[in-house]
């Protein structure tokens, strides 16, 4: 709620100026997180990102599965062989459950810095894309409907099927990296 106040406090602030030189206001918004899931690079970001999560889950199953048949192992074993021998194979699991862990580790930083590497470049190209509109349109002021805290907006305000529009048509000229 306090931010809803700061927002609306600093918008009129802004308006303020606009108002006293009877100029007319022209506001609209966009919702960038449709933009991304709907845009045809952000599902082609998706696509890439869902295919590489999935490539890096096959190789954890077949490590956790090699996991699972040494930890059978020493179970199945237990009773069989000397202490000494048990002691040395939990100690080469306790290490690959390590190692394990620190590949699984690995593997979700390489998803997160993959994922806000694309997010950033998209955004970029969106930022772009808006401002050259707001300049052809002569709009006062665009705000993002959910970073500017927008709860209700008339539809015919909402620029955000524009923007995925422009988006799509730079994008097919500039292919994703």
């Amino acid at each position: 709620m306090k931010r809803f106040f700061t927002v609306f406090f600093v918008v009129a602030i802004l308006l303020t100026p606009f108002l006293s030189f009877g100029q007319s206001l022209n506001i609209v918004y966009i919702d960038l997180q449709k933009v991304m899931l709907e845009s045809e690079q952000g599902k082609q970001i998706r696509k890439i990102l869902t295919d590489d999560a999935e490539r890096l889950k096959r190789n954890l199953d077949g490590k956790q599965a090699e996991l699972q048949r040494l930890k059978d192992a020493i179970e199945k074993q237990g009773a069989t062989i000397t202490p000494e021998a048990r002691a040395d194979r939990e100690k080469q699991y306790q290490a690959k459950l390590k190692d394990y862990q620190r590949l699984y580790n690995d593997y979700q930083t390489e998803l997160q810095q993959k994922d806000v590497e694309y997010t950033q470049k998209v955004l970029k190209e969106i930022e772009e894309i808006v401002r050259g509109m707001g300049e052809r349109e002569k709009y006062s002021l665009i705000l993002e409907k959910s970073q500017a805290g927008i709860l209700y907006g008339v539809p015919s305000i909402d620029i955000t099927n524009k923007v995925i529009t422009l988006f799509n048509e730079v994008a097919k000229k500039k292919p994703l990296k």
